[in-house]
C-alpha cells in the first residue's frame, strides 16, 4: 500500500481482507467473485445473499463493518443484468474499508439494508429514484428528489433528456436570446462594450 512503511515479514492486508476472508469460509467458490483495484477488495455476491452477508459482516466481532459509507449503482444498459449496486461498508474497529457489490435487473428485488444500517434510508431512495432499482422491504420508498410525477430515472443511460439548453460563453448565440445576453460576454448584442 502506497506511503506504508513495512518491516520485512510484517504482512499488509488491504483494504477488505477481513470481509474476504469472512466469504472464503462462509460462502461457497461459486457464491462470490473478488477484484482488486488501488489495494482495495470489491467482493460481489448473489442479491439474494445481500441481507445475509452485510449482516454477518456487521455483527461478526472479526469484521465489525458497523458504518455505511455509501451506496450507490451503475448502469450498464447493454448488460443483463443491466445494475451493479455497490455498498461501502468500513469497520471503526479494524480500520477496515469493503466495497459489496450485487448485480440486479430491471425487476429483481434488491433487498433493503436500512432496517441494518439506517444509514441508507436516503441512499436507497436516491438509487430507486434515480436509477429506478427495486429495493424491497425499505421503510419509506418514495422519490426523494424528483417531483412524485416525473417520468423515468434521469441517471440510466439510456435515459432520453429533453435538451434544454445550458449557457456557455461559446453557445450564447444558440442557448440564450439577444435581450437575456450579457453586454460584455463575446456575441452581445445588446451593447458594444468588450471588457479584459
Amino acid at each position: 500500500m502506497a506511503g506504508t512503511e513495512v518491516e520485512p515479514g510484517e504482512a499488509v492486508l488491504g483494504q477488505g481482507e477481513l470481509a474476504l476472508a469472512w466469504v472464503r469460509r462462509n460462502l461457497g467458490p461459486d457464491d462470490f467473485e473478488v477484484s482488486w483495484d488501488r489495494g482495495q477488495a470489491t467482493i460481489t455476491i448473489p442479491v439474494g445473499r445481500l441481507l445475509e452477508v452485510a449482516t454477518a459482516l456487521r455483527d461478526d466481532s472479526a469484521t465489525a463493518y458497523e458504518m455505511p459509507v455509501t451506496m450507490t449503482c451503475v448502469d450498464w444498459p447493454e448488460r443483463d443484468p443491466r445494475f451493479d449496486v455497490i455498498y461501502l461498508l468500513r469497520s471503526l474497529v479494524h480500520n477496515d474499508l469493503v466495497r459489496l457489490r450485487v448485480k440486479a435487473g430491471e425487476q429483481t428485488p434488491v433487498p433493503s439494508l436500512a432496517a441494518l444500517y439506517p444509514g441508507l434510508e436516503w441512499h436507497e431512495r436516491e438509487c430507486y429514484d434515480l436509477f429506478g432499482l427495486n429495493i424491497v422491504d425499505h421503510p419509506n420508498l418514495t422519490r426523494i428528489l424528483l417531483p412524485d410525477d416525473w417520468e423515468g430515472h434521469p441517471l440510466r443511460k439510456d435515459y432520453v433528456s429533453f435538451g434544454e439548453p445550458v449557457a456557455f460563453t461559446h453557445n450564447l448565440e444558440w442557448a440564450l436570446s439577444p435581450q437575456d445576453r450579457p453586454e460584455y460576454l463575446p456575441g452581445a448584442v445588446r451593447g458594444s462594450v468588450e471588457r479584459a
